[in-house]
């Protein structure tokens, strides 16, 4: 499977961490407001569960089995199509 544009989907995911950081550096250390600091971390910390969530499902699903009957075979490929009459 290829992702579409992958350099800018990694330049974009980059630097959106990279400012989200930035910003969430300037409100932990200089800002003194602790309701958006405690924002910032509970934004930090959703953002590790999702990571983890992601990887622990993109690890397991490489291996699961693909014997169920959800599985989708191609009965009719392109140089053989269904025959469609017109409306």
């Amino acid at each position: 499977m290829r992702i579409p544009h992958l350099g800018i989907v990694v330049f974009f995911s980059v630097a959106a961490l990279a400012a989200y950081g930035g910003f969430s550096l300037w409100v932990v250390l200089y800002s003194g407001d602790v309701a958006l600091t405690g924002d910032t971390v509970g934004t930090w910390k959703s953002f590790a569960v999702a990571v983890i969530a992601f990887w622990i499902g993109s690890s397991s699903a490489g291996k699961a089995k693909h014997d169920s009957p959800s599985d989708v075979t191609v009965v009719n490929p392109p140089d053989n199509p269904v025959p469609v009459e017109g409306q």
